[in-house]
């Protein structure tokens, strides 16, 4: 940019002096006391090089999804919360699975439509990194793996060898690298680029993103399936900032079990807080009117429930209250995309 700025300078200098007759071509040449120059034809001046190809400037963009949900226990975790959502309005009575089950059937056709149930396809992160993103000027590059968090063990090098040869490729070309995971996604991305930061310190992610994180537990269930995947899948015990990632930032919610504040990232973002009022006024407008309890199980059911929210980083959440007779919606993905990585590409 300075040398073309320069140039540009230069060029019309030139053009300047052409202009003028009073204004003879300055010739660097005749400074040697020579003697006469005045006619000689100035020094040629090389045309301004052609600028880097397009993709010599892209930033990469690695991504890494999460596991098949329905692997580490979505039923389990819902039913704990659906519970205190029957204490709220039917004391004394205890969920069991049954129970559950006619609670899920109760809001069945809205809990299939909005895709609680449904299983996500392999390319999710990365079809809406691609929307998101402006066309042609980033380069996506996923990494899949079996999406069994059993097989962690397997994951891993699979994830480390991916990322070092896509790294290598990118620097050969002078162009960054960023990293967006979701859900077990990050524990892999956590694990391979602290082992990177060892056996390979030349890699470097200018900056991480992670969506939904279950590094730091959220829920004591999930915490003792935390420990014992890494004790099986070799995977990092101690979360902290990996060497070689330049700027980390972690999206959370409280209504998503399987994330958390992560200490050692340098930015956090909570972004479910507003929901805790939505909650009371729901619980409000039920106890005030009998005849809006079902109503209210239901709205509290989708505006706390654990999938909606660990994908919402992704698909942005959305839900219209019966109860409340209103649209509550919020736009997670595109804004954080937008701002980490499209307006502001490095720090």
């Amino acid at each position: 940019m300075i040398t073309r700025f320069f140039i540009t300078l230069f060029f019309a200098f030139l053009c300047s002096g052409t202009a003028s007759a009073a204004a003879p071509a300055l010739n660097t040449r005749c400074f040697d006391g020579a003697g006469a120059c005045a006619d000689q034809e100035p020094a040629p001046v090389p045309e301004p090089a052609d600028p880097a190809p397009m993709a010599a400037t892209k930033p990469v963009v690695i991504s890494i999804v999460g596991v098949e949900f329905t692997e580490i226990g979505l039923g389990k975790l819902e039913l704990a919360y659906f519970q205190g959502i029957v204490d709220h309005f039917k004391p004394g009575k205890v969920l069991d699975e049954d129970m559950f089950a006619s609670c899920i059937a109760s809001v069945g056709a809205e809990a299939e439509t909005s895709g609680v149930y449904s299983r996500f396809p392999d390319d999710y992160l990365d079809a809406n990194l691609r929307a998101v993103l402006p066309a042609g000027k980033y380069e996506l590059v996923p990494v899949r793996w079996s999406r069994d968090p059993d097989e962690s063990d397997v994951a891993v090098p699979i994830v480390e060898k991916e990322i070092k040869r896509i790294f290598a490729a990118a620097k050969s070309e002078g162009r960054p690298v960023y990293l967006v995971a979701h859900s077990w996604g990050t524990v892999l991305a956590h694990t391979v680029l602290h082992r990177l930061a060892v056996a390979s310190p030349e890699v470097r992610i200018e900056k991480l993103i992670t969506l939904g994180s279950p590094l730091v537990p959220g829920h004591w269930w999930l915490n003792i399936f935390m420990k014992l995947q890494i004790n099986a899948g070799h995977l990092q015990q101690h979360v902290t900032k990996p060497a070689n990632v330049g700027y980390w930032v972690n999206l959370w919610a409280k209504n998503d079990f399987f994330s958390n504040e992560i200490l050692a990232a340098d930015k956090n973002g909570l972004q479910d807080d507003w929901t805790v009022k939505v909650e009371e006024q729901i619980n409000l407008a039920a106890d005030l009117d009998h005849s809006l309890r079902d109503d209210a199980i239901r709205d509290l059911f989708f505006l706390k429930n654990l999938k909606n929210w660990h994908f919402a980083y992704i698909y942005d959440f959305k839900l219209f209250s019966k109860t409340l007779r209103k649209d509550f919606k919020q736009s997670i993905f595109s804004p954080v995309i937008t701002e980490e990585l499209a307006a502001h590409p490095a720090r």
